[in-house]
């Protein structure tokens, strides 16, 4: 029951196993509850919980710690999605950062036995949950991750290629309405490793 944040931090050699969980969409849903049972407290709700014994309050403590209150419960389903994913890409980048140290990050789950609130990315009906999305880029080959360390913004190209390529970095800092008030760019040749850029914005 830590915060996302917590992953950017405790790192390991190999990341076997974490995750976080969400409940399926509403066209899923709509398979096994009817509109009255649309709360995460309903029995059938519960009964479709993987986690009987905090799953439900995980969700909702850290729903409301990184967004506000949901106004519906289908939107409460899409702001979990959004939850999960950001969650786990936050702990997907880290570990790819921390390379060489860190070689390995496996997040739990893949797909669902049956339909219900789990740590999948894929739910029982074959539908693609956000976490799916994210973590399909955030294991590119070659990927940029932004983070910010002790007050400042830092930039990472990790790259998995076996073989040395020229990368270049460009990063833009634009105003509302378009306008580019700052533009920098960084080249590097690199291979299987994690590049930091301290990008001051001046």
């Amino acid at each position: 029951m830590e915060w996302f944040e917590a992953f950017q931090t405790k790192i390991p050699r190999f990341m076997s196993e974490y995750g976080f969980q969400s409940f399926p969409d509403l066209h899923s849903v709509r398979r096994f509850a009817n509109e009255s049972d649309y709360n995460i407290n309903s029995f059938v709700m519960q009964a479709h919980q993987r986690s009987t014994t905090r799953g439900n309050a995980a969700i909702r403590t850290y729903m409301l710690y990184y967004y506000k209150e949901p106004a519906s419960f289908a939107s409460f389903l899409y702001v979990n999605h959004v939850l999960q994913a950001e969650g786990i890409k936050i702990a997907i980048e880290a570990h790819r950062r921390a390379m060489p140290y860190c070689m390995g990050t496996l997040y739990w789950q893949v797909n669902d036995c049956w339909p219900a609130a789990s740590w999948s990315g894929i739910d029982y009906y074959g539908r693609w949950k956000a976490l799916h999305y994210f973590a399909k880029k955030a294991f590119e080959q070659v990927t940029v991750s932004n983070v910010i360390e002790k007050g400042q913004l830092n930039t990472y190209v990790v790259s998995d290629q076996l073989k040395e390529e020229k990368l270049q970095l460009e990063a833009t800092l634009m105003d509302l309405g378009g306008k580019v008030l700052w533009n920098r760019k960084r080249t590097s040749l690199r291979k299987r490793t994690a590049v930091r850029y301290n990008i001051a914005l001046r």
